[in-house]
């Protein structure tokens, strides 16, 4: 038997997950991050970010290739019944309406807002618009809707 490092559970020796708390149990990545970008990539994106640091091009093929396989494994988990999707997203943010002053929950509500503004930098407004109804079309799959019946608008009002 082997013992989970994180929960301390008694999982088989073949096993690659324990079946407890779901955690790796023989990591193939040397340093962990809280997202797909390890460690070392998150400081050195960090010192670009600041000015203190110049990333090669190649580097940059590298990390365009780990962000479409990023995307990669967010569509195999929409496909997969039994995760729950909204958990992932709004599992650590209350039910009820944030406080203004809660800066941790604001925190969190912003992450939220960034993989949208990644696709709208990206893409811009019109195409970005053109991906949403493409993803409700795929949403609703199973109907008889059209791309021509789905439409999605995106208004700026000038204050």
């Amino acid at each position: 038997m082997v013992v989970c490092e994180s929960c301390n559970t008694a999982v088989e020796p073949t096993a690659n997950y324990c079946p407890e708390c779901g955690s790796e149990l023989n990591p193939t990545r040397k340093d962990w991050s809280d997202g797909f970008l390890s460690l070392v990539d998150r400081g050195h994106i960090q010192e670009a970010i600041d000015g203190n640091e110049s990333l090669p091009p190649r580097y940059h093929d590298r990390l365009h290739e780990t962000v479409r396989h990023a995307l990669a494994d967010f569509c195999l988990l929409d496909r997969w019944e039994a995760f729950d999707n909204s958990e992932a997203l709004f599992g650590d943010l209350p039910d009820n309406e944030i406080s203004p002053d809660d800066w941790e929950e604001i925190e969190k509500l912003a992450r939220l807002t960034c993989p949208s503004r990644f696709m709208l930098n990206a893409a811009g407004i019109d195409r970005y618009t053109k991906i949403l109804e493409f993803s409700v079309l795929l949403h609703l799959q199973d109907s008889d809707t059209s791309f021509e019946d789905v439409s999605v608008s995106i208004e700026i009002e000038d204050h």
